[in-house]
């Protein structure tokens, strides 16, 4: 074979290395081969020895690119590769090359040490190019907005064109033989396998596939998806629901799945039978899924952590700097200075990293072609579960039916997860992408009320909240008068309009318990974003009476109206507490004197505990505004559900109770500096009060007030007439309903007392043992044997299914009747 070769007299590469200037060069020119040359060469040796004619060669270009990054001048060794692949035999029979899936690689150097990995691989993720990063983004701090958004789109426009290349490439392989096809596939399955671990929350990234090589080949796998991701899946059909159960090339044997415990999924895939009859768009299909999954899904997760470090830092940043500052010329000053400036170079260099991560991850051009594969997938999972099987040719129908199907309970529950990831990061990070806005989205819309309101499908509780917090980040307003872009598609879509309200309400109800050790802090967050959505769609008419139709479900409502409730008394009282004790921490630095009269210790302690009071208040405080709202609209619009008698006594003592501290005697230990740091508005806060008063205005709400002999007192309304009045907060008509609304309470105090004086002492045995009031309808609760009044005992249940007296469970339907 070498042969063929004349040999060099000056002592240079022989044989097929003298292939590799050729081939860089432009074809048909001087310097390169001719085309007709390479197409004969081929053709004579296509069946005796190509591989060792160019198989040294392209493994020579491939290590030389691996020595370049996506700055560099890497054409020449990209084109020679596109060039031999451009004829059918050679991309044939490249999978056949001894390198180009080595089977001792790692998941780390599989990258560098494939033939084509080293091309994969160039990017601009700072984690295995960080001077891609540094060039393009140095002294970001001196540059105009303007400049640094030229340097993103370069970088951008680089690596399109780089993969618009590699899927050519690619392409060509998988056309050229059945053979070759096989063997590219094979190829992508290995990288999956080899890192799995990339799906991990903490993981060495030295021990991992980098991010440019999973983002490159997904790119890459998401153009072969495009024929078949037309707005009307026109091929969803050809997607075969069972292929990890009959497909070993990825395997999801140990991954928790959307609703089956381990040994069901165990069962389900230990008698898997492997077949090799899948079509294409089945293989590209779930090969896609899983690398967005490997691939940039963790990316956009990590970059959310990297966004919290960095975060971290700039404040550690400055805190040191001002401190330098504040102490020059002091031994103690030099130190912090030399501190400052160390974190400074340290945050300098984060910068770089977070533009170039930036400039990949918000890339409008990927984050559309992974948002219409994901509006896809999205319409797979529903046709899986839709009973007629024909979503989305025809609108699934709600509520699915109560048996869960099995392939679908199957599934990796990571399908679900990442298709909120994608949608979150998009609402938290890619919003000035305009990705939503320029999309179709009324398949994700389908896709969260499906299984918000049927919440049996998915059995994680931290999966479902992620597609209320979705609904949150698409119904924030984006500008004053402008509607987050999911808002006119819930006030419009015919299933929103039917089934939003009733899913919110059932989710919110379900969040009280999650089986996490942080439910009782997560469910707040989780009913923050439900409460927001609940306020966005509330001037739709269809909405509200929807609210009213399910008010009619009173054990439903009930439970809902008394967590609603619960929500109030917890958040606000916290709120006021904590802004209390903010205040009693600035009076103390008020004093100059006093404050630096204490110990350094002291003083830093104070200053730690003020640093924390301050982060809680704000998190209480807008949980609490919001809650309260929703509740003031809630009861604008339904009343007789917050009457029942295990809701109305507790609602007007936690109304009467907060009203108090806002005007009551301790109203002045809640007078913080910077008020709005804290979400913090009293005026409104104490509005919103007076209008669930007003919403209230019924006999039986005025008696609970009235025997709340705790908190109320009427010269506290008296004087939150006089605050609203003067701040041109209420019209007279709703002072002056309020008045009404005092008077009524204190006659009927009159009343209570006149009652209480003709019954006299009445007998322990018919007072109830937890609230001490007459019972009117005795029952006994089976596990203690204690008799207690039938609404006491619903109260309870509402929150708890527990015996109060010994914690044994308890239903309704256990407790029998008092004698």
């Amino acid at each position: 074979m070498p042969d063929m070769f004349p040999q060099s007299v000056n002592g240079g590469p022989y044989g097929p290395e003298q292939l590799i200037p050729r081939l860089m060069a432009e074809p048909d020119s001087t310097q390169g081969l001719p085309v007709h040359y390479l197409s004969e060469l081929v053709a004579r040796f296509e069946d005796d020895g190509l591989d060792v004619i160019l198989g040294p060669a392209l493994e020579t270009i491939s290590k030389n690119i691996a020595q370049c990054n996506i700055l560099d001048d890497f054409k020449p060794y990209l084109q020679s590769l596109m060039l031999l692949c451009e004829n059918k035999s050679v991309a044939a029979a490249l999978p056949s090359m001894p390198r180009f899936d080595p089977a001792d690689a790692t998941p780390r150097n599989l990258e560098d040490v494939s033939l084509l990995g080293p091309f994969y691989k160039l990017s601009g993720y700072p984690d295995s190019a960080p001077k891609v990063a540094e060039r393009s983004f140095q002294n970001s701090e001196t540059r105009n907005d303007a400049d640094i958004e030229f340097s993103k789109t370069g970088l951008r426009g680089s690596v399109n064109n780089l993969q618009r290349s590699l899927f050519g490439m690619t392409n060509n392989i998988v056309r050229s033989s059945p053979k070759a096809r096989e063997h590219m596939l094979s190829y992508f399955a290995h990288i999956l396998r080899l890192n799995d671990k990339r799906a991990q929350m903490q993981v060495d990234p030295t021990t991992v596939a980098s991010d440019g090589f999973m983002h490159n080949i997904t790119a890459v796998l998401l153009d072969f998806c495009e024929p078949f991701l037309d707005v009307r899946a026109s091929k969803i059909d050809k997607i075969d629901p069972h292929y990890f159960r009959t497909s070993h090339r990825i395997d999801v044997m140990e991954t928790t799945k959307i609703n089956a415990t381990k040994e069901q999924s165990d069962e389900y895939y230990k008698d898997q039978s492997s077949t090799s009859s899948h079509s294409f768009i089945t293989e590209i299909f779930y090969l896609t899924l899983t690398f967005l999954h490997y691939g940039p899904i963790r990316s956009f997760v990590n970059y959310n952590e990297f966004m919290r470090e960095y975060s971290e830092l700039k404040k550690q940043c400055t805190r040191y700097e001002e401190e330098a500052s504040r102490l020059a010329n002091t031994p103690q000053g030099m130190m912090q200075d030399f501190v400052a400036k160390r974190l400074k170079a340290k945050l300098d260099l984060m910068t770089t990293h977070k533009l170039a991560l930036e400039s990949m991850l918000m890339d409008p051009q990927l984050l559309t072609h992974i948002m219409r594969f994901y509006n896809l997938v999205m319409a797979w999972l529903i046709r899986m579960v839709d009973p007629n099987g024909r979503h989305p040719w025809e609108m699934v129908k709600l509520p699915l039916s109560k048996d869960i199907p099995e392939a679908f309970a199957m599934l990796p529950e990571w399908i679900v997860e990442d298709i909120t990831e994608f949608f979150i990061f998009v609402g938290k990070f890619g919003y000035e992408t305009q990705v939503m806005r320029q999309n179709p989205h009324d398949e994700l819309v389908i896709f969260i009320i499906t299984f918000l309101r049927n919440t049996n499908y998915i059995k994680n509780p931290y999966l479902k909240a992620k597609f209320v917090e979705i609904l949150f980040f698409f119904t924030f307003p984006i500008a004053k008068g402008v509607p987050g872009e999911l808002e006119n598609m819930l006030n419009s879509h015919p299933l929103a309009l039917a089934h939003l309200v009733p899913s919110l309400m059932i989710f919110y109800v379900e969040v009280e318990q999650t089986g996490a050790s942080s439910q009782f802090y997560d469910k707040f967050n989780i009913r923050y974003n439900i409460s927001h959505v609940m306020k966005t769609i509330w001037n739709h008419p269809t909405h509200r009476a929807k609210l009213r139709e399910e008010s009619q479900n009173q054990e439903l409502f009930t439970r809902f109206v008394n967590m609603l409730m619960s929500d109030v008394t917890y958040l606000l009282d916290e709120s006021l507490s904590k802004l209390s004790e903010i205040h009693q921490i600035q009076t103390e630095m008020d004093d100059a004197a006093a404050w630096a009269a204490q110990p350094q210790q002291q003083r830093q302690e104070r200053e730690g505990t003020l640093v924390s009071l301050e982060r809680q208040a704000q998190s209480y405080v807008a949980l609490g505004n919001e809650t309260v709202r929703m509740l003031k609209y809630l009861t604008s619009e339904v009343v007789m559900p917050f009457l029942v008698n295990e809701i109305v006594d507790r609602l007007a003592a936690m109304l009467d109770y907060n009203l108090s501290q806002l005007v009551g005697p301790k109203c002045t230990e809640l007078k913080v500096k910077n008020r709005e740091k804290y979400h913090f508005r009293p005026r409104t806060l104490l509005s919103d009060i007076i209008d669930i008063y007003l919403n209230l205005n019924t006999t039986t709400f005025i008696e609970a007030v009235a025997r709340d002999g705790r908190s109320y007192r009427k010269e506290y309304f008296s004087k939150a007439a006089s605050i609203l009045s003067k701040h041109g907060l209420k019209h007279q008509d709703h002072i002056a309903a309020l008045e009404q609304f005092v008077n009524r309470v204190e006659e009927a105090i009159k009343l209570g007392v006149e009652e209480e004086e003709e019954l006299g002492d009445v007998p322990d045995e018919y007072l109830d043992p937890i609230f001490f009031t007459l019972m009117e309808d005795p029952v006994l609760l089976p596990t203690s044997g204690v008799i207690v009044d039938r609404s006491t005992i619903r109260a309870h249940l509402l929150g708890d299914t527990r015996d109060p007296f010994n914690r044994a469970p308890l239903s309704m339907e256990m407790v029998e009747p008092g004698n």
